[in-house]
């Protein structure tokens, strides 16, 4: 992917493009326009999430705005572009937990993450509708090696190949978006893999609620920095390809009890089994 980048001289989201193209055998506008219509969906699961009134959820009660607007008043410690991502994330993330429509992107339990990192791009970095998709096409060209080389299915592989993908995506769309080049990108991608390498899916009562959310949220805010990391000069030494095999052959070595099942982790604390259902 990356040689072929190169020989065109095109960036990873250029090159995705002419992928998906090929593949679909459909003209690149119509490609782009699907994007636009895919991101779009993220956006506005996003904004319902922030907003004062969200769907209600099984277990949490919505607190994306709460964040996003005490981050804004200056209640957080920090706060900042990555605490806004954080809550972003968070807030698509609720849109998911309360029935609504969500891009999955890779999965359901991570559709907060690439939406948190696109839309804090788009509305704090004043990326064009363009740019962004191309950022959104980079982030599928990783999500198209993951899916090639290993799983994005927790019960396989656990949340390192949901939330940790989905953050792997997002780095490298940051990247794109930083006007990067394709080995920065997938570079960025590699050492967010191994960063959540080992992550366990121990969801509380078998909902993607408890710990997802919070998951979703550091998720977004951890692209930047990857991305960041990259950009600023770290030179990473295994590859993605490399990385990709090393988080799949390290998921399929955790015990069921961490895939998916509830049956260990947080999902067996004594706090996550007394939780009642919100009425």
């Amino acid at each position: 992917m990356v040689s072929l980048a190169e020989e065109k001289r095109c960036s990873l989201g250029e090159i995705a493009l002419m992928y998906e193209s090929t593949l679909l055998k459909l003209p690149e506008k119509s490609i782009i326009k699907e994007m636009e219509h895919r991101y779009n969906i993220m956006r506005e699961s996003v904004f319902q999430g922030l907003k004062e009134n969200p769907p209600s959820m099984r277990l949490l009660h919505p607190c994306a705005g709460k964040v996003y607007n005490s981050e804004k008043e200056g209640k957080t410690a920090i706060g900042g572009l990555h605490t806004r991502a954080a809550a972003r994330a968070m807030a698509a993330l609720h849109i998911n937990c309360g029935m609504g429509i969500v891009c999955a992107a890779p999965t359901g339990g991570s559709a907060g993450v690439i939406p948190g990192v696109l839309v804090t791009l788009a509305e704090e970095k004043n990326l064009s509708l363009e740019r962004t998709i191309y950022s959104l096409l980079a982030a599928g060209g990783i999500g198209l090696i993951v899916a090639e080389r290993a799983t994005f299915a927790a019960e396989v592989a656990g949340c390192q190949v949901e939330i940790g993908a989905a953050t792997a995506m997002a780095s490298a769309a940051v990247v794109e978006a930083a006007g990067g080049s394709p080995q920065q990108a997938i570079d960025a991608a590699a050492i967010s893999f191994q960063n959540t390498m080992g992550s366990v899916c121990d969801l509380v009562q078998g909902t993607v609620e408890i710990p997802c959310h919070t998951r979703n949220a550091t998720g977004a805010s951890s692209a930047f920095v990857c991305a960041d990391l990259i950009l600023g000069g770290y030179e990473n030494p295994v590859s993605l390809d490399e990385t990709i095999d090393a988080v799949y052959s390290t998921g399929k070595m955790l015990p069921a009890e961490l895939r998916c099942t509830s049956l260990g982790g947080l999902a067996v604390t004594p706090s996550a089994k007394s939780m009642k259902p919100i009425k």
